[in-house]
């Protein structure tokens, strides 16, 4: 392995006794991995060659490897080893080593030899001599440096392996020791640095075996992430953990790199540059640099690659190499919490001072890292800056952070969560056992119920400008989930008024404002007011900075994408679903994907005809109704007209009856979800032929509401009055605010009305007017809806025809077009009478909770099978389900 001792336990120093060779006997550990690659490097050596690491690395075993080979080759090979006893000095045991080492291979060395003596003696040998320092940082003593420097230099023969560790600097053209500077000509090093000792993974698998441990690949992987490839480390993770740890146990090595490694070093400018580079999480020459200004070291252009350099070579850093692309360094993970900890005990000032400057760094970076910026932030206690990093990116952090940015807020002291809400709920969720953790998306609403419920209290508190911001959003997403969008629409007004008056300096160019312009626009998309919900996300996309909130200018995108798409303005809607997919981001994408695209997509595609497009964009919805997701009524709306357009009314009348038994609270108290949920019902009944139903569903309503002109006109249509559907489609399109895909519905039927009305050139007039504004659009779902006579008759009177590719779109489409019925003139008593009569056995038992005679009910019930062409109570209530004047018929009956 990477122990340093000798045979007896001692460590490896002495200056060993003429004609005793310095550890002559020397026994190789029995769990040493013998590695060819580095031991064929040293083979190349001449005259010199260095093994530079701090310690751990198996500097020293590598050097008995080595020294073991050149001994089985038969050259003489002499040990010592730092520190030297003062009495002698290194070069006495220099002298002493080589001396001993020469006459046991049968060489002539007089007593006490000086340098030119003994080079003269190591010439005569047959094969090259080897001469070994370990503890090469020791030999530092001028005189002894110049006497060896001397005998390198006088012999040919001679070959010297230096072990050292970090004392001495490594230079551009290899490492470098007092012993070549005193030499007096050039001498050509081989240098081996932490960066070749470091174990491969393979390597470190096999040494785990020699150390009695079998390591699979989870393990493996988790212990280099921990140590990388040193060998030490490793091995104390390794004996330091129990065979049914399911995590690494580090408190031995942890102490060993704390109490054996950092001493070594001792109190340098290397270890201090080390602790420094150490805070960052990823160690790169620009957080090299910035911790450097940070920390106001003088330096020069080169400096941050040449301290990623020496870091390097002592195996404070790891380098790993890509084809194509720059080298990246990285600190390894266990030595980077001690230097880390390290620094904040002897600088605690200065660590917080990097740590901050890291935090704004990450916040500010492209793309940003609020992982990296939160655990910053904690470690410089700047409540501030991690109040900031939540409301920037606490919906990021909800759904991808990990055990690093739990521990960032878990902790936090009562006292500082009582100054920002933020904070405060920031600190519960990390508390949250992993039991408790929902879904992303479904977390997420609930944290922006429970900090808009406290905003719309006003019990808000905030450390932040941008905090302000937060907490509006969070009232919207509350009093949506109240059903309050009056409210909700107070608070969109009150804080643009606030965004204006407070300016960049007020929050503005935070994420945390735009998010909050994305959900004022979803709010007025509720409310109906189609302008709001696009002017606000549309400058939410406009501000947002796409390298810090891409999420928000995706969500922006495809929420402008939806109201268009509503509004029938599909070629916009189009344009931006581009934008939207282009802005998308993946680690967004793939956990808290916005919805409102992909609504607008399937819109866009039922418009479209496009069956594929539309049942792709459909799987990646789920009718999951959230009373903060405003997306789900328009969900329902794509599903809707899908059903109708390819035939499967039945099931999607059953998904909207199933949302309708919820009472869901938009329902009750959100005015544009109550119209869009009626004329879905009207639309699904209508391809159902459930004519009387939708008649009561109209009676119902606000005949002057333009969300019902459309399905009022096709139901006039279909119940075989064209001259009344003729006036509402022409009444309809001549409203002011019907948007483009109603108005296309209106011509449409105004043609079909016409022409069943025998005015063949209005019908003409409306119908070129329907394909001109269709065809902009490139819309194709009205023109489904014709009856396949009708839609030919008019494209013939028109001279207008489908192209091959639209004929193809039209024909895939199921029996859209029901045929044509008749309604049941009963009177609302005999309706009334029908109905108890389906609920009541007989006559009496209707006459009884009618309070009238039994006559006057057989009367009545005598006019309605009259009426419906039936002769008994049976046929009657079986007629009267099937044309819908009952509603369906129920099970069992």
């Amino acid at each position: 392995m990477t122990t340093e001792e000798g045979p007896s336990g001692e460590t490896g120093r002495g200056r060993g006794t003429v004609g005793t060779p310095a550890w002559a006997s020397r026994q190789l550990p029995v769990s040493a991995v013998a590695r060819s690659r580095l031991l064929d490097r040293l083979d190349r050596l001449d005259p010199v060659a260095v093994v530079r690491a701090v310690h751990g690395f198996g500097r020293t075993v590598l050097a008995e490897q080595w020294a073991a080979r050149q001994r089985s080759t038969g050259r003489p090979v002499a040990w010592t080893a730092g520190p030297w006893p003062a009495d002698g000095g290194a070069w006495v045991a220099v002298r002493d080593a080589l001396t001993a080492a020469l006459r046991a291979a049968g060489g002539d060395v007089p007593d006490a030899p000086g340098p030119a003596e003994l080079a003269a003696a190591v010439d005569a040998t047959a094969s090259p001599v080897v001469l070994v320092v370990d503890e090469g940082d020791h030999l530092d003593a001028p005189a002894d440096l110049q006497a060896v420097a001397d005998l390198l230099t006088a012999s040919h023969r001679l070959r010297l392996l230096l072990v050292t560790g970090a004392r001495y600097p490594l230079r551009p053209s290899g490492a470098w020791h007092p012993v070549l500077e005193a030499a007096r000509r050039p001498l050509s090093v081989v240098t081996l640095t932490a960066r070749d000792l470091a174990f491969t993974p393979d390597e470190l698998r096999a040494a785990a075996a020699t150390w009695g441990h079998l390591v699979d690949d989870t393990r493996l992987r988790r212990l280099v992430d921990l140590v990388d490839g040193w060998p030490a480390l490793a091995r104390a993770v390794l004996d330091d953990t129990r065979p049914g740890d399911t995590q690494p146990a580090t408190s031995a090595a942890f102490a060993y790199a704390r109490d054996v490694m950092l001493p070594e070093i001792g109190d340098t400018a290397l270890l201090h540059t080390a602790m420094l580079v150490a805070t960052a999480a990823d160690q790169t020459p620009a957080t090299v640099r910035l911790v450097l200004d940070t920390a106001g070291q003088a330096r020069s252009a080169a400096d941050e690659l040449d301290v990623l350099l020496r870091l390097e070579a002592v195996g404070m850093l790891v380098r790993h190499r890509s084809d194509g692309g720059p080298s990246r360094w990285h600190v390894p993970g266990l030595l980077r919490e001690v230097l880390t900890r390290e620094l904040e005990r002897r600088d605690p000032e200065m660590s917080a001072r990097v740590h901050r400057a890291l935090a704004r760094a990450a916040l500010t970076a492209h793309p940003p890292d609020p992982a990296a910026a939160v655990e910053h932030a904690a470690r410089a206690h700047d409540w501030t800056l991690l109040e900031t990093c939540w409301v920037d990116f606490g919906t990021y952090l909800v759904a991808t952070a990990g055990a690093a940015v739990d521990a960032a807020y878990a902790p936090l002291p009562d006292a500082v969560t009582e100054t920002s809400t933020v904070l405060a709920l920031a600190r519960a969720v990390a508390r949250r056992g992993e039991d408790e953790r929902d879904d992303p998306r479904a977390l997420v609403l609930r944290l922006m119920i429970e900090l808009g419920t406290l905003a719309l209290d006003g019990a808000w508190r905030s450390r932040t400008p941008a905090g302000r911001w937060t907490g509006a959003a969070a009232a919207l997403v509350a009093a949506r989930a109240r059903g309050d969008i009056p409210r909700a629409m107070v608070v969109v007004r009150d804080t643009e008024v606030a965004a204006a008056r407070a300016g960049v300096a007020g929050g503005t160019s935070t994420r945390a404002y735009w998010w909050f312009l994305l959900q004022g626009g979803r709010t007025a998309l509720l409310d109906g007011d189609l302008g709001t919900a696009l002017e606000l996300p549309m400058r939410a996309y406009e501000l947002a900075d796409p390298s810090r909130a891409p999420d928000v200018r995706a969500a922006a995108a495809g929420h402008v994408a939806l109201v268009h798409a509503l509004d029938g303005v599909l070629s916009d809607a189009e344009r931006w679903l581009v934008r939207h997919a282009e802005a998308l981001d993946p680690d967004w994408e793939n956990r808290l994907r916005d919805s409102a695209g992909d609504v607008a997509e399937a819109m866009v595609a039922t418009d479209h005809l496009d069956l594929p497009a539309a049942d792709a964009a459909l799987s990646r919805l789920t009718l999951a109704v959230h009373s903060p997701d405003v997306t789900w009524p328009f969900v329902m709306r794509a599903r809707v007209r899908r059903a109708v357009l390819f035939g499967d009314p039945e099931t999607g009348l059953a998904e909207l009856e199933q949302i309708e038994r919820t009472q869901h609270v938009w329902l009750a108290q959100a005015g544009l979800v109550q119209r869009v949920v009626v004329r879905l019902r009207a639309e699904l009944l209508l391809a159902l032929g459930e004519y009387h139903r939708v008649a009561d569903l109209l009676v119902g309503q606000d005949p002057t509401g333009l969300w019902s002109d459309v399905p009022r006109a096709r139901w006039h249509l279909l119940t075989g009055d064209p001259h009344a559907a003729l006036r509402t489609a022409v009444l309809g399109g001549r409203r002011r605010r019907v948007n483009l895909a109603d108005r296309t519905d209106l011509l449409v039927l105004e043609a079909w009305a016409a022409l069943e009305s025998g005015q063949p050139a209005l019908a003409v007039r409306a119908f070129r007017a329907a394909r001109r504004v269709a065809g902009e659009q490139g819309a194709l779902r009205s023109f489904a809806h014709l009856p396949g006579s009708v839609r030919d008759a008019l494209v013939l009177e028109s001279g207008m025809p489908f192209d091959d590719h639209e004929l193809a779109r039209l024909a895939t489409t199921g029996q859209v077009v029901p045929a044509v019925g008749r309604l049941v003139p009963l009177t609302p008593r005999e309706r009334t009478v029908l109905t108890l009569l389906d609920e009541h056995g007989t006559t009496r038992e209707v006459a009884d909770a009618l309070t009238v005679s039994v006559n006057t009910v057989r009367k009545q019930v005598l006019s309605i099978y009259a009426k419906l062409g039936v002769h008994d109570r049976e046929a009657a209530l079986r007629r009267a389900h099937e044309l819908g004047v009952l509603g369906p018929e129920r099970p069992g009956r």
